[in-house]
C-alpha cells in the first residue's frame, strides 16, 4: 500500500510539474490571415493565393506581391514580402476604410485577438508627449519575430496593417529611457 501511495504520489507531482512547465512556456506568434509560413517560397504562395494584383519593391530591398484577401469577414489585401535573397520576410494584412468609427473596432478587435493569443505586448513609447499624438498601434518583441498592428487615420487615409516579421527582421524591444 506505502508504495502504491508513493508511486501516486510522484505520478502527481510530476503531472504537476509537466503542466506548470507547459504554462510558462511562450506563446508562440502564429499567422491567423495565412496559412503561409517562412519556409515558404513565391511559388507556394502563388500556388495559395493565385495570381497577385500588385508588386512594388519591399523595404527590404526585394519585392513585395500583393494579393486580395478576405480576413475576419473583411476584405483587404495580404502582403507577402521578400528580401535580396528572395526568402520570406514579413506577412501583412492591410483594411481600408473610410470611417473612423470601423477602423477603431477593427483594430480593438484584431488587438484582442492578438492579445488572446500572444498575451500583452508590454509597449510603450519612449515619451509620453508622443502617445497621445498618434493612431492606435501596438508591437509584440518575440523570439520568433514580432507583431504589429498599426492604425493611420487621416482626412485623406484610414488603414490598419497587421503585420508578422520573420525574427531576421524584427528589432529587439527598446529599453526604457
Amino acid at each position: 500500500m506505502k508504495r502504491l501511495l508513493r508511486y501516486i504520489t510522484y505520478f502527481s507531482l510530476l503531472s504537476l510539474l509537466t503542466v506548470a512547465a507547459a504554462g510558462c512556456q511562450e506563446k508562440k506568434a502564429e499567422c491567423p490571415f495565412t496559412t503561409v509560413t517562412w519556409g515558404n517560397t513565391l511559388e507556394d504562395i502563388t500556388e495559395l493565393e493565385g495570381e497577385c494584383s500588385d508588386t512594388y519593391d519591399s523595404i527590404y530591398d526585394g519585392t513585395t506581391y500583393a494579393y486580395p484577401k478576405e480576413y475576419n469577414g473583411l476584405d483587404g489585401t495580404v502582403k507577402y514580402a521578400f528580401d535580396d535573397k528572395e526568402k520570406l520576410v514579413s506577412m501583412s494584412w492591410l483594411y481600408e476604410t473610410e470611417d473612423s468609427e470601423d477602423l477603431t473596432e477593427v483594430y480593438d478587435k484584431l488587438h484582442g485577438e492578438a492579445e488572446a493569443m500572444l498575451g500583452e505586448s508590454g509597449f510603450q513609447y519612449n515619451s509620453d508627449k508622443f502617445s497621445d499624438l498618434t493612431s492606435p498601434g501596438d508591437v509584440w518583441y518575440l523570439k520568433d519575430g514580432n507583431v504589429i498592428i498599426t492604425t493611420v487615420d487621416t482626412n485623406e487615409a484610414k488603414l490598419l496593417q497587421y503585420t508578422f516579421l520573420h525574427p531576421d527582421v524584427s528589432e529587439e524591444k527598446p529599453q526604457k529611457n
